[in-house]
């Protein structure tokens, strides 16, 4: 199957009952018409290792990526605020699809943000004053676009051939393709001839294990005028006597050496060549190597507060932000807005925290009162004090007969 045909999902035709009506406007066949599309595979040979998201995630380092910047959102809890001032949490911000977890809904999304470069949720149920009170996410890989005449500000959604209602979808798109600025352009799509490399260099360590080209020892007679048979004979003999698990002692000629071989000198680059391959994820990430396993000086030795504080400015904010905007403008009224809370990446290690809070509690003028320090450690604003029996008697009665 070629890159094209993989690329391209293949729905049934719905009916108008789920969501919209069947379009009736040009064929949606063409690259450029899809929301999900690596259009540099072409250039690529005619088999490349990678050619779309699911094989790009195949790498570990793609997938580690993936799975630090999503992780690390989904667990964030997402409130309302008026300005600065927080609002109770509404439902659709709780759980935004009443049969999964916000955790997943939102993982979902990210993962799609990052690796097609569109995300797209489609709002299922309105409430009072016509306010999305529930929304479902819908994968990126399924949607086609239309764009007629460059319009790209109004731009045609379909699922398996049928539109969607364009208010009720929501899409974060990740910077801009720009010959068509209607869909966002993914890590995959947009790096896709460097993962293809990183993807051949595994493929070469694998094939050089499976294959066995370097030998585990060489052994070195101190008879120049040995045999080819002999030697083979010689080898036979060594395998069945020193080949499994138990290791006996050898006993050789006068002169023999053995000595054993590792990776030849362009095999052993590989190794090399491996750790730039992090590198190279890494930036393709915007975050530093050290969360990918790679060579990094920068946060080896600091404390948990600094490292996130610095993942979040660098990594995860500009992922946040375009989720918070979007989001804002389709689910909340205006003047409200779409809050990821990142207080619990930004909260040093409990010692470090402790003493912060002291010196901000005890300053002069203090910088906030021991309340609000308590509340930033998510403790109630007094402490419980000394315990106190229960005033109901839970002592056990002998029962009486009647």
């Amino acid at each position: 199957m070629s890159p094209r045909r993989r690329g391209r999902t293949r729905l049934g035709r719905s009916s108008a009952a789920a969501g919209g009506a069947p379009f009736d406007g040009p064929a949606i066949t063409q690259p450029w018409n899809r929301v999900v599309w690596p259009h540099e595979a072409a250039a690529l040979a005619s088999t490349p290792a990678v050619y779309d998201v699911r094989s790009a995630m195949r790498i570990p380092a793609v997938g580690k990526a993936v799975g630090v910047i999503a992780g690390q959102i989904s667990q964030a809890p997402m409130d309302a605020y008026k300005g600065i001032t927080p609002l109770p949490r509404p439902r659709l911000l709780e759980q935004p699809d009443p049969n999964s977890a916000r955790s997943w809904f939102v993982g979902c999304q990210v993962e799609d943000y990052l690796c097609e470069g569109n995300a797209v949720n489609y709002i299922t149920v309105r409430g009072p004053g016509n306010w999305p009170a529930a929304s479902v996410w819908v994968p990126a890989a399924w949607i086609d676009i239309a764009v007629v005449d460059r319009d790209w500000t109004n731009a045609k959604y379909l699922v398996g051939g049928v539109e969607l209602r364009r208010d009720d979808v929501v899409h974060v798109k990740r910077s801009a393709d720009r010959s068509n600025p209607a869909r966002g352009v993914g890590v995959v799509e947009q790096h896709l001839a460097s993962l293809d490399r990183v993807a051949m260099q595994e493929e070469y360590e694998r094939r050089n294990l499976a294959d066995g080209a370097v030998p585990s020892a060489a052994v070195i007679t101190p008879n120049p005028r040995l045999g080819q048979l002999e030697a083979d004979e010689a080898k036979v003999d060594w395998m069945a006597k020193y080949l499994g698990p138990g290791r006996q002692p050898a006993i050789l000629p006068a002169g023999t050496q053995v000595i054993p071989l590792a990776w030849s000198p362009s095999d052993a680059q590989m190794t090399e060549a491996r750790q730039f391959s992090l590198v190279d994820i890494a930036d393709m990430f915007c975050m530093d190597p050290f969360w990918l396993g790679g060579q990094s000086t920068g946060l080896t030795y600091k404390s948990p507060g600094p490292m996130y504080t610095h993942l979040l400015r660098i990594t995860l904010g500009p992922v946040l932000s375009p989720f918070e905007q979007v989001w804002s403008m389709s689910w909340l009224p205006r003047g409200q807005n779409v809050v990821f809370d990142r207080q619990f990446l930004q909260r040093d290690d409990l010692a470090s925290s402790i003493h912060t809070l002291v010196e901000a509690t005890t300053a002069s003028p203090p910088l906030m009162s021991v309340p609000e320090a308590r509340a930033y450690m998510g403790w109630p604003p007094e402490p419980a004090g000394p315990a106190v029996g229960s005033p109901v008697d839970t002592a056990p009665v002998e029962g009486t007969s009647g």
